[in-house]
């Protein structure tokens, strides 16, 4: 363990002196007599040999019986001591180890994890400041600093476990000493939304977070916006409120957009990441490589502009007006194939292996009348009076026929084939195409709370999908 601004605990450090001292003064009280007798002795020969023998004959009489009684005495006493320190060494050890595993064991048992907003680490355990000093403790748990608190070199008292008060504390991130939330007492589940240039992520996580604090209560969960210093929710839920497209974003690194999502009566709280890149991203594998948030991800949101497959645009020909919805240029496929390189290289897989990681596909601006009557409510309805399935089985089924018809084979098989689950959606993010009125997106929630159903440890929305995902 690193070095800590605290004073070690009694019996880690300070304890064995006093044991060593004490046994040490004792002994000399013993050994002391013997010495001072010698030294008497010897002036009494120089100065008087017959009276010297006299006390050596006196002493040879004497010093038997003390010695054995006064060395019996210090050696009970020292022994016994011994004994009793080491007793209550044990206990104090025991009680140490215990502690430490029962805090290790919570924090691993109940998931919780952090992750650092700005350089993107994954944190088990913050450092946390003295609330007097501001000192840096790095490891504040039980240890050879203290079992239940340790003591700052300022003298304050600071708790060593979650059980006694340690998220009270300011926590930071251990790597770059950025400001982390609730003293690290949350599970934290990150979700990367991915998607080329104007597939509409920024527009579908607003949108998405705005309908999910709508619907919390619904749902026997408590919403709460969470803001960190980079992303623009309130800014982009205002101008949506006012019927203004937001802003593409313009970063090249991951934005984390942060909510609380937790069900009623949970004490430990669930802390939702969504982090958006600039599309250009998706461009060049490098810039995403340095993105390590992708490398913990709990699961991923594939938003996919149906215009950006070339068959199907092409098909609306020339009287569909492109600027109106923001097409994207980019490819399916090289969006996908970005993500997956970099998983990879991050994971330290080959071709050949699956990433364990579920990913919701969502089809974005189904606001466009086509697009609904195929993959939205009306196509469902109509799958699901033909055919024995459930809903998410039938929209599976038509997004996925979409995708063939269109000549997108090649990104189904990809994707299916590479992670762990694939589950498609049909959204609109904004409800209609920018005419001045509110934007009414449709079926943004639905997307988002399912995938953070599927990976979340204490959200259970059973009866909202019917059965257990």
């Amino acid at each position: 363990m690193k070095k800590q601004p605290a004073y070690k605990g009694y019996f880690f450090s300070r304890g064995y002196k006093d044991v060593f001292n004490i046994i040490k003064k004792a002994w000399r009280g013993v050994i002391f007599p013997f010495i001072s007798e010698f030294e008497r002795l010897g002036e009494l020969f120089s100065a008087n040999f017959f009276i010297a023998i006299i006390n050596v004959i006196c002493d040879l009489a004497v010093f038997p019986i003390f010695t054995i009684l006064l060395f019996s005495l210090n050696l009970l006493f020292s022994a016994s001591f011994l004994v009793f320190v080491f007793v209550v060494g044990i206990f104090v050890y025991l009680g140490y180890s215990i502690l430490y595993l029962t805090d290790l064991l919570f924090r691993v048992v109940k998931g919780i994890v952090s992750q650092c907003p700005l350089c993107q680490q994954k944190v088990r355990l913050p450092s946390y400041l003295c609330p007097t000093c501001k000192a840096k403790h790095t490891s504040l748990r039980p240890s050879v600093y203290g079992i239940l608190k340790r003591k700052c070199t300022c003298g304050t008292k600071l708790p060593t476990t979650f059980f006694n008060g340690r998220q009270k504390l300011q926590s930071v991130c251990p790597y770059c000493d950025h400001n982390l939330k609730d003293g690290g007492r949350h599970v934290e589940i990150l979700i990367p939304v991915v998607g080329g240039a104007s597939a509409g992520k920024t527009c579908f996580i607003t949108s998405a977070m705005m309908a999910i604090e709508k619907h919390a209560v619904a749902n026997n969960l408590q919403y709460k916006y969470s803001p960190t210093s980079t992303d623009n929710f309130v800014r982009d839920k205002t101008a949506m409120e006012h019927g203004i497209t937001p802003e593409k974003t313009g970063e090249t690194r991951l934005n984390y957009y942060q909510f609380y999502l937790t069900p009623n009566g949970e004490k430990i709280k669930n802390l939702i990441s969504l982090c958006d890149i600039a599309g250009e991203a998706y461009n060049d594998t490098s810039e995403i490589s340095k993105q390590i948030g992708y490398k913990f991800a709990n699961a991923f949101i594939l938003v996919v502009d149906p215009f950006s497959i070339i068959k199907y645009k092409k098909e609306q020909g020339i009287g569909f007006n492109a600027t109106q919805y923001k097409t994207s240029e980019f490819r399916l496929d090289d969006v996908l194939s970005s993500l997956i390189t970099v998983l990879e290289n991050m994971h330290c897989l080959n071709s050949k292996n699956m990433i364990k990681t579920d990913v919701v596909v969502v089809f974005n601006k189904c606001d466009y009348a086509d697009l609904y009557n195929r993959l939205g409510a009306p196509a469902i309805k109509n799958y699901l009076a033909r055919h024995n399935a459930t809903e998410y089985q039938a929209q599976n089924v038509l997004c996925e026929n979409f995708l063939i018809e269109y000549e997108e084979s090649n990104f189904l098989n990809t994707i299916k084939s590479k992670f762990k689950s694939v589950q498609f959606f049909a959204c609109s993010s904004l409800g209609h195409i920018e005419n001045g009125r509110a934007f009414s997106p449709k079926g943004v929630a639905e997307p988002m709370l399912w995938i953070i159903d599927k990976v979340s440890k204490s959200i259970d929305l059973k009866k909202k999908w019917g059965k257990k995902i």
